[in-house]
């Protein structure tokens, strides 16, 4: 009997290949297209080799995966088994943060996967790899913060000359010309935010207000309390810029430093002022008050200007009333006082005492005096407080001196 034996070739599977680039701001947008090609090509041309596709990030930071969306969406596909290869042209396109690297890498070689640093020559299946990549990465580190160092001593020197930019002219109120600040078509919203914030009106009134007027923030959003106190805040609407206004950032947590010095450089009369210099003091005076206020725990702390303002109490918990902005359903606007505890809701003493309109409080206290106009003046001098009950309003009068 004559036996034939077949021959059996098991065919050789091939393994899922991708590539990750990363091209800096300051490189062309066809760098990008040219590692995608290249990479394509040469993944594909590789017999023992399975394209799977190309993981990018542009203009990204090589110091922390944590805003690489690119690297992301490629480590949680190496997760899911979807690679077994992946190509990177250098270990700083990598990462620069030596830890970040280290434990990337150790994370892919666990599930199976081999990286391939073109420029280094090296593969994470080499026994060897992890001594080279943990000296070439601490040097990636150090030419990161080498570079940090080198643009943040830009900043200090152009600070120090008075030179600066605005980021494409990010500011409410101002156009730059010729590098320099020019009032433009907005500044009447921050003209009229100072003007009523010195006059009294509640930061929340002022949002509610310039909302209604159809005035925009520069991101063309509505006002609110933040948006308002920025602008308060802002010493530019006074002709005047601070530089360095913050911390600088450490360069591998892109968060502020608390043991790096940076001087900041005030410029006064810089530029043309949209508010004059006694309106901008005089909102600097009033936002100091107000902090004050609300480190003594003082819930009114919005309403400091008004005649009215700690005179009024609540008679059911005793707590200040506080002054508040309505809106109809018309869209009209209302002033109302409310009692401060009420107003805190479930952080409040549970108080439940009515609200009241202001034009109603003013004719209850022009009806006790018998005037025929509210006159703040009068209000200082003659009412000790108001009680707000559930069902009357008292009106204690100072007593004669």
């Amino acid at each position: 009997m004559i036996i034939r034996r077949r021959e059996f070739t098991r065919p050789v599977r091939k393994k899922k290949a991708v590539a990750y680039c990363r091209v800096s701001t300051t490189e062309q947008e066809e760098s990008y297209e040219t590692q995608y090609a290249v990479y394509k090509r040469m993944i594909e041309n590789n017999p023992d080799l399975e394209f799977a596709g190309i993981y990018s990030d542009l203009g990204k930071s090589g110091t922390s995966s944590e805003h690489r969306d690119g690297f992301k969406h490629m480590i949680r596909d190496a997760e899911k088994r979807k690679i077994e290869v992946i190509y990177v042209k250098s270990i700083s396109r990598f990462a620069r943060n030596v830890g970040d690297c280290q434990r990337y890498v150790d994370k892919l070689r666990e599930l199976g996967v081999v990286v391939i640093f073109e420029r280094e020559n090296i593969r994470t299946d080499d026994p060897t790899s992890n001594f080279a990549l943990a000296l070439i990465g601490a040097v990636s580190q150090d030419e990161s913060h080498s570079i940090s160092k080198n643009v943040s001593m830009g900043y200090h020197e152009r600070f120090s000359r008075g030179v600066f930019n605005l980021g494409n002219n990010r500011i409410l109120g101002y156009d730059t010309k010729d590098g320099k600040l020019v009032p433009n078509g907005d500044a009447w919203i921050v003209k009229e935010i100072f003007d009523r914030f010195i006059s009294g009106e509640s930061i929340t009134g002022i949002a509610t207000a310039m909302n209604a007027k159809g005035a925009r923030t520069i991101r063309g959003k509505d006002f609110t309390n933040t948006a308002v106190k920025y602008i308060l805040k802002n010493e530019t609407y006074a002709g005047d810029k601070l530089l360095q206004k913050q911390t600088p950032v450490d360069y591998i947590t892109h968060k502020p430093d608390p043991n790096e010095y940076a001087p900041s450089y005030y410029l006064k009369d810089d530029h043309e002022a949209v508010i004059s210099r006694d309106v901008w003091e005089e909102a600097q005076k009033r936002l100091e008050e107000r902090e004050t206020a609300y480190r003594n725990g003082d819930t009114a702390i919005g309403t400091a200007h008004h005649a009215l303002y700690k005179k009024i109490y609540c008679g059911e918990c005793g707590a200040f009333f506080s002054r508040r902005t309505f809106k109809k359903r018309d869209g009209t606007h209302y002033k109302s006082w409310i009692c401060s505890e009420r107003q805190n809701g479930k952080n409040g003493n549970g108080c439940k005492c009515r609200s009241i309109r202001e034009e109603t409080l003013i004719e209850e206290i022009n009806g006790k005096f018998g005037w025929e106009e509210f006159k703040e003046e009068l209000v200082l001098e003659k009412i000790d407080r108001v009680v707000i009950y559930p069902d009357r309003i008292s009106i204690l009068v100072k007593p004669e001196t």
